[in-house]
């Protein structure tokens, strides 16, 4: 160290940029595989930083482009118009019009080229017969649709089973059929069929208009099937024949028979059939349709365009194109005023579920960037320490703190540059991998964001990158600051007993840290239970005060730790020194002297651990969220309502009930009846369920927290009880906590609800926490607000007992609960037969189905994804800096154990004297770590997991007020998995093993002369 220092001064000394460089270059020799470590942590926080945001943006993206794919409009957005006259110059200006207004707005998104539909869906088919040689048409009270469509572009979303699509430019109207509407009006490729078209013209001196009716032929050129259900090119259109709905008491429905026409070659024929019909004495003015022309103009959005960082810009851009498409497209008397609708709903709603999910999102994120930067400030310490005794040296000889400052800045400035080109590079391949592990293959094609263009997503990411490296070097320059203050007999003493007070002590940070998680803490508690926040604001806030609270106590905790660490250590040496065995005492008093290199291990791995268990806690609870919420939702493995009059032949529901019971796969059936009545005096409403007690408990799902009782001991109760129905006297009820709440109920109380106008007396038997299916809030005019109601479960044979007695009219079973066998074949029997004939069900609850879609849904995946990075990245923490504190700390202290072999110990002994050294560390950072990560679970969780959107088959979009009540409803449980925390444990325990054999190995092979060598100064 002499020579080059002496020749660098006598070189003019370190003013110069060369002799800096130099200076740099031969410290870097010395310490580069510290340096390399340091470097690889911060770019590891780059890295992180970076990829978190990165991936939610392709998870949450993938959410957008499904969510509104699936929306009723589908991805479109549609402008509805009408003609009550026919002109096709007049159609087409219109279109020109809409065309302007979507290019202005909303060109970007829209994935050309548009779709077309002229459709006619009110006129009515004629039929023909013969009599005595002679066809007579006759007006029927069916009807025929006629949907128009550009042929080129159905070309590709129909099968042609026989025939061809109709021709745009034939001379006659020619339409395609489905086989089944062939089959129904008994026509083949070839016939024609025949419609009433009616139409209005104005004769001279006429008051009103005249009414002219023609029988317009359409000619069958083609029989054709849809490949997809449900294709989105058809808008909900299926083209079967089937009945029309009519309100009640209207008699026989009339049947629809939808036809597929060619726009062009419609609108033509159509435009000459009325030239030809209209008389020539009649007033120059166009016919008047009976039934007007709807037009439709479908704008497809391009979902591979979506981004859930525009989406504001998107929501935004749809409100004014639907605005400006709604108003001002008019071509009057031709065309009237047009109507327009987009997604936008589904948008602002999936807008809710994002700032819902970003909580925990950017509270995983921020607990990975802390972690993160705490192992990069610990590096960088070990760094400076490394350089220390050549910092004081080179004082000592004369170099000046700026020369010293400035050539340890260029290793930093160095390492700076590097993660911050690398960094977002890594990032971007990070979320790649990551996304394609996780995502489904259809959502995958939102990895186009961070793939299409490298070098413009790299650069967004360059403030992100910009902040976390200049943390990480503001952490370098600190420790710099720091050791360029010492001298050489200062360091000694430094080295001898440790004197140094760090900033957060002298500022007392944890006592701050206690007082800001009390404070955070006791506002959540305060506005759960006073309930001055709304659903939607209790949603958003709590979860941020909740995790800052426990955030701020963990912080807390592990600094309080670091504050009693010595004082323990000097207690425990204390004791150690008057007990007879010296390989304890020595390691407790080396450990006393200067603790300041264990207690950086210490709250490494505490840390480590307590992040880790946090991990596994909140991908448990996640996971567990989902079978819990469709449990709660469905109540069994299948439910549904029954379609109106289906089991009008049965004589008794016990016979319905045995009909579902056997289906194949079907192990056990439970009907019901399910109502939402009023409560006595209005005060609130409840929520009944009457279900076949006998078969209930076999058939329905309750978890552990809906009841403290078994269903089967509820069950057996309600069927004990059906005496006092069959009397007249009460039904027996059991409530759920937010009914016996309301009504200040108790076991044994009384209460009134009033079933369609008829009063029914119950009487409380049992009361449980909640019954499946039974939410207690709603929301209230669309909003977040909730109004309150109350469960209330009872026997169905009891209830139907007690209407008759009571009310001489019993109740009709609506609903079914369905236990299944897990099995392909079972499912596949049990979905077929709840779907078509006589078992139909109008809305089907498929639990299974339920726990597919959320599995797969992108918004839970992003969070998987950021937890797999949070349980990685404390793992590769704990390695590492386990590893390499343990190292360092060996390689510091050789003089030590050199004296201590010097003087007659074994290596036995000195093996003995690191094992109680890093045991007594271990203990101390495992103990705390699982009890900081099991206090952070239990307390953050809870407002952390996230509830995404239960879909099932006939259930309408989710409002925003429904979405955030669904995050509270059931209550979230806390899972902690003892198994993967063991499994962790045990890993950390490896690694500490591994750990201690490195110091033993770095001990055992160092040289007594070596290590007792006096220094050079």
């Amino acid at each position: 160290m002499a020579r080059p220092t002496n020749r660098l001064l006598r070189r003019g000394g370190l003013t110069a940029p060369l002799p800096i460089l130099t200076l740099a270059l031969w410290q870097l020799r010395q310490t580069w595989r510290l340096l390399l470590v340091t470097g690889a942590g911060i770019i590891v926080a780059v890295v992180l930083v970076c990829a978190v945001p990165l991936y939610a943006q392709v998870a949450m993206s993938a959410g957008l482009r499904n969510t509104l794919g699936s929306s009723s409009t589908g991805p479109y957005v549609i402008v509805h118009g009408t003609a009550g006259t026919l002109s096709r110059q007049s159609i087409q200006n219109v279109g020109q019009q809409l065309d302007q207004v979507i290019h202005k707005y909303l060109e970007q998104y829209i994935d050309a080229p548009q779709q077309f539909s002229v459709q006619n869906s009110l006129v009515h088919l004629v039929r023909t017969t013969g009599l005595g040689g002679k066809i007579l048409l006759t007006p029927s009270h069916d009807q025929v649709a006629l949907i128009g469509s550009s042929m080129p572009q159905a070309a590709s979303h129909v099968k042609i089973v026989q025939g061809h699509l109709p021709q745009a430019l034939s001379q006659r109207i020619e339409v395609a059929v489905t086989p089944q509407t062939a089959s129904i009006l008994h026509a083949t490729l070839g016939s024609t069929i025949y419609v009433q078209l009616g139409f209005y013209i104005y004769l001279p001196q006429a008051t009103t208009g005249q009414r002219i009716l023609i029988n317009l032929p359409l000619y069958i050129v083609g029989l054709f099937t849809l490949p997809e259900r449900n294709d989105p090119f058809w808008h909900g259109e299926t083209f079967q024949a089937g009945p029309l709905s009519l309100p009640s008491g209207s008699g026989e429905p009339p049947t629809r028979y939808p036809v597929l026409v060619s726009n062009d070659n419609y609108l033509s024929v159509l435009d000459r059939t009325l030239s030809t019909n209209i008389p020539a004495n009649a007033i120059a003015f166009p016919a008047i349709l009976n039934t007007p022309l709807e037009l439709f103009w479908y704008y497809p959005l391009d979902a591979s365009r979506f981004d859930v960082n525009k989406l504001n810009d998107l929501a935004n851009s749809l409100i004014i194109a639907l605005d400006n498409l709604s108003s001002r497209s008019v071509d009057p008397p031709f065309v009237g005023r047009t109507s327009a609708i987009g997604p936008l709903d589904v948008i602002t709603n999936y807008r809710n579920r994002i700032a819902v999910v970003r909580i925990p999102l950017m509270s995983l994120a921020y607990l990975i960037g802390a972690l993160v930067l705490f192992f990069v400030s610990l590096m960088t310490g070990l760094l400076v320490d490394c350089q220390s005794e050549a910092i004081a040296l080179l004082r000592s000889r004369g170099a000046s703190r700026s020369q010293i400052f400035a050539s340890l800045m260029m290793q930093c400035i160095a390492v700076g540059l590097i993660a911050l080109i690398v960094g977002p590079l890594l990032a971007i391949a990070s979320t790649r991998f990551l996304a394609l592990g996780t995502l489904t293959l259809p959502d995958q094609g939102a990895i186009n964001l961070v793939t299409n263009n490298v070098a413009q997503v790299a650069w967004g990411l360059r403030w992100s990158a910009l902040v976390t490296v200049g943390a990480g070097v503001l952490a370098m320059i600190i420790s710099i600051g720091q050791a360029i203050r010492v001298g050489a007999l200062a360091l000694r003493r430094e080295s001898a007993r440790s004197t140094y007070r760090p900033l957060w002590q002298r500022m007392r940070l944890d006592v701050m840290a206690a007082i800001i998680a009390l404070v955070a803490y006791g506002f959540s508690l305060y506005v759960t239970d006073a309930g001055v926040l709304d659903t939607r604001v209790s949603v958003l806030v709590l979860p941020a005060v909740t995790v800052e609270g426990a955030l701020f106590l963990l912080l807390g905790g592990v600094l309080l730790m670091s504050r009693l660490f010595p004082l323990v250590l000097h207690l425990a040496s204390w004791l150690a020194s008057r007990c007879r065995g010296a390989t304890s005492m020595l390691a407790l008093a080396q450990m006393a002297r200067t603790p300041r290199q264990m207690l950086r291990i210490t709250m490494l791995l505490a840390l480590a651990i307590a992040f880790s268990i946090f991990t596994l806690s909140f991908t448990a609870s996640q996971a567990q969220r989902i079978p819990d919420l469709a449990a709660y939702e469905v109540g069994s493995d299948f439910s549904g309502a029954f379609q109106l009059d289906s089991f009008a032949s049965f004589d008794s529901w016990i016979q319905q009930e045995a009909v579902y019971r056997h289906i194949p796969g079907v192990t056990s059936a439970t009907i019901g009846y399910v109502n939402f009545i009023p409560a006595s005096q209005n005060t609130i409403n409840v929520d009944l369920r009457a279900v076949d007690a006998a078969t209930y408990a076999q058939t329905t799902i309750w978890m552990a927290h809906d009841s403290p009782q078994s269903v089967t001991s509820l069950m057996a109760q309600l069927i004990a009880h059906r005496a006092m129905a069959n009397s007249g006297n009460a039904v027996p009820a059991i409530i759920d906590a937010a009914m016996q709440n309301l009504l200040r109920l108790s076991i044994g109380s009384h209460f009134t609800i009033n079933n369609v106008n008829d009063p029914v007396n119950m009487v409380v038997i049992a009361e449980v926490d909640h019954i499946p299916t039974v939410n207690d809030t709603t929301e209230v005019g669309g909003t977040s607000d909730t109004a309150s109601f109350g469960g209330v479960l009872v026997d169905y044979a009891s209830y139907d007992s007690y209407s008759k007695k009571v009310n001489s009219v019993g109740i009709t079973a609506t609903n079914i609960w369905l236990r299944t066998r897990n099995d392909a074949a079972s499912l596949a029997s049990v979905r077929a037969a709840l779907s078509k004939g006589m078992m139909q069900l109008e809305s089907i609850n498929d639990r299974r189905a339920i726990i597919e879609n959320l599995n797969t849904d992108p918004l839970y995946l992003a969070l998987i994804g950021v937890l797999i990075i949070a349980a990685t990245t404390a793992l590769l923490l704990a390695v590492v800096g386990n590893l390499v504190l343990s190292w360092l700390s060996a390689r510091s202290r050789l003089g030590n154990f050199a004296i201590m072999r010097a003087l007659g110990s074994t290596p036995r002994q000195v093996t003995g004297v690191l094992i109680w050294e890093q045991s007594i560390v271990y203990a101390t950072a495992i103990v705390p770590g699982v009890a900081f990560g099991v206090l952070f679970s239990i307390i953050a969780l809870p407002a952390l997991v996230f509830t995404s959107v239960v879909t099932t088959s006939g259930s309408g979009p989710l409002s925003a007020g429904q979405f955030y009540i669904m995050q509270d409803v059931p209550p979230v449980q806390v899972v902690l998995p003892i198994s993967l925390i063991s499994i962790a444990l045990g890993i950390l325990l490896v690694i500490c093993v591994i750990a201690l054999g490195i110091m033993v190995r770095v001990v055992s092979r160092s040289s007594v002369g070596q290590a007792l060598r006096l220094s050079e100064d």
